[in-house]
């Protein structure tokens, strides 16, 4: 049997999409913290895609959202 290396072993092995966040790990700060402030102050528009699913208002995709967290 061949034993690979976990990819997930440490934060510093892991890649990230965003080089800037990856330095920021890299000198101690939180990857959690770095995209939440990353996507702090965005503005939604609608019509909004995600996932192939189009919005066209905040209450259809709050009402989207609520239904799939209550079916949880």
């Amino acid at each position: 049997m061949i034993s690979l290396p976990n990819p997930f072993s440490s934060t510093t092995e892991m890649t990230h999409k965003n080089p800037y966040v990856q330095t920021l790990v890299e000198m101690g700060y939180d990857e959690a913290d770095c995209q939440m402030v990353a996507s702090a102050g965005v503005k939604s528009t609608y019509p909004r895609e995600i996932h192939g699913r189009v919005f066209n208002t905040e209450a259809e995709y709050k009402e989207a959202l609520a239904d799939f967290i209550n079916g949880l």
